[in-house]
């Protein structure tokens, strides 16, 4: 009868044993359904972030176009202003050539004045002894046609 005690108590070990793997395996079965769901979850949130990503790297590159166009405006505009300067330099050197062209030729103007002067109060003088002369003549030879 022992025997049939020891088959007994195996019996009931081995329904106690299944009842505790049905209830892990169950409980394992919900954990695994638990972990899936937050898989989906996590899947969902990592596609979410990749289209995110995308749209932020295309607002960037359209950022980073519109910048490198506008820089590209600003350096044709300090080129511009570049030219400008050295227009502005080519027009002030010439402005200053043209200043001292003006002076020497006032100063030129000025010596030729002083250096003609000369010459044109002889030139007045020997008119105005010319002149005397001429009326000298003139008496001269009303004197003897009266005489």
């Amino acid at each position: 009868m022992w025997w049939q005690y020891g088959i007994a108590v195996c019996m009931v070990a081995f329904l106690i044993l299944t009842l505790y793997g049905i209830r892990l395996l169950r409980r394992a079965d919900a954990a695994l359904k638990q972990a899936e769901a937050a898989l989906r979850e996590v899947q969902q949130q990592v596609t979410q972030t990749t289209g995110e990503s995308e749209r932020l790297f295309k607002a960037s590159t359209v950022l980073v176009e519109d910048l490198q166009g506008k820089l590209t405006a600003a350096d044709a505009w300090f080129k511009a202003a570049n030219e400008t300067g050295e227009a502005m330099n080519r027009v002030s050197r010439s402005v200053k050539v043209m200043s001292q062209t003006v002076e020497h030729s006032v100063l030129e103007a000025r010596r030729a004045v002083h250096n003609n002067q000369d010459t044109v109060n002889d030139l007045m003088e020997l008119t105005t002894a010319g002149i005397h002369l001429w009326h000298r003549l003139q008496a001269c030879k009303r004197s003897k046609s009266k005489e």
